[in-house]
Parts: structure tokens; C-alpha cells; sequence
């Protein structure tokens, strides 16, 4: 009895899989396709006038995983002496976490410098700007993350690009381009001088569709 060719049970699988693929696309050529483009002022303020000045019924993302790290402040210290002195200390780390997927909430919207600043929420338990993150519109009208939220009884949030890496991923407070510029920002420095942001982004379905309707001229008696 002939051996089955390696991966031949496999391939009616791979059929249905693509066959799911293809019918997934076909539906959402039909019915526009989403897309993920960064806010811009106008698109908010269109959804400003749309839902006559709320904005709670958009959601939006971060561009980048953003790693936020809190250390406790106060730490637990053991001082014991037997022959030698034993002193030991342990400080409790938080690492939250915000995906690229998490929805966020714009709970306020208010000015900084005379910028727009939004405050926005990307759990279900926070209802207040307080515990928000703050994002500022820039110069190029993005809306880019200047501030986390504070933790009671932990040092000041460290923040971090995409990982949790103390040197090479640490945002820290600056300007995009000039000293001009109206509001620092968080951001990560390359090696090349390339900087690194988190600003928000949105999901959109782009449906622009074009009738073709034909007619004849009829030619000239």
C-alpha cells in the first residue's frame, strides 16, 4: 500500500480555509472595507456635530502597544541581626498593559496650551480623567500620549514603547520638532534620531463606490 504524500490530509483543509478567506473578503468588498487611520481634528469634530456634541458613542486605539510601569513607593523592609546585620527590601512592580486592540473611551475633552487634550480610558473601570491617559494634539494634528495616570502609593508611571525595556524602549517627556511647539510629549528616541510616539488611532469603513450609467449621443441629423 502507497504511503500518503506528506501533508495530503491536510490539503481539504487548507481548501475550506481558503474558501472562508476568500468569502470574508468578498464581504467586506461588498460592504466597504475597515481600515485603522489616526484621528484627525476634523473627523472628531465631525462626530462632535453628528451626535450633537458627545463623543461617546466613538472608540479609539492606540497606534502601538503601550507598556506603563508602576513601582511601589514604599517599600517592605526586613532589618535583622544574628552575628551579622540582614537587611532586605522588596518593592512591588505593576506593569499594565494597553494593546493596539483595546478600545478606548474619550471621557473629556479639554486644552492645554491652547491645544485640544483628550483624556482617554481604555478600561471598564475607569469613568473619570483622573485614571485616563492624556493625549494632546500636536502641530501635525495628531493626537499623540503626553501623560499616564498616577497610582496611589507607586512612583510616577514609567512609560514604555511596545516593551518593557528599561534603556532602549523608555518614553520620556520632549519635542517632536522645535522648541516651539506648544506641549511636550511622550517619546522614545532611535539611534538614527527617528522618534518613536503613541498617538490614537481609529477604525474606519471606507465605502467609496462609483455608477457607471451609459447613454448614446444619438448622432446629428
Amino acid at each position: 500500500m502507497r504511503a500518503p504524500f506528506p501533508g495530503s490530509a491536510q490539503r481539504p483543509r487548507a481548501r475550506r480555509s481558503a474558501a472562508v478567506l476568500l468569502a470574508a473578503f468578498t464581504l467586506a468588498a461588498a460592504g466597504g472595507c475597515a481600515k485603522r487611520f489616526a484621528l484627525k481634528p476634523e473627523e472628531l469634530e465631525k462626530v462632535k456635530t453628528q451626535t450633537e456634541g458627545s463623543v461617546d458613542p466613538l472608540r479609539v486605539y492606540t497606534s502601538e502597544r503601550l507598556v506603563t510601569v508602576y513601582v511601589e513607593g514604599q517599600a517592605n523592609e526586613q532589618f535583622e541581626v544574628d552575628r551579622q546585620i540582614r537587611e532586605a527590601s522588596a518593592r512591588l512592580r505593576i506593569k499594565n498593559v494597553t494593546t493596539k486592540t483595546d478600545s478606548g473611551l474619550i471621557l473629556k475633552i479639554e486644552e492645554l496650551n491652547g491645544m485640544p487634550l483628550l483624556w482617554v480610558t481604555f478600561s471598564a473601570d475607569c469613568r473619570d480623567p483622573a485614571c485616563a491617559f492624556g493625549f494632546v494634539q500636536t502641530e501635525d494634528n495628531l493626537y499623540r500620549l503626553f501623560k499616564s495616570p498616577p497610582l496611589e502609593g507607586y512612583t510616577e508611571p514609567a512609560n514604555f514603547y511596545k516593551w518593557f525595556w528599561k534603556k532602549k524602549r523608555r518614553m520620556k517627556p520632549g519635542k517632536m520638532k522645535s522648541l516651539g511647539e506648544a506641549n511636550d510629549i511622550l517619546l522614545n528616541k532611535k539611534r538614527n534620531g527617528k522618534l518613536r510616539t503613541i498617538y490614537l488611532e481609529v477604525i474606519k469603513v471606507v465605502d467609496d463606490r462609483t455608477r457607471t450609467r451609459t447613454r448614446r449621443s444619438g448622432g446629428v441629423d
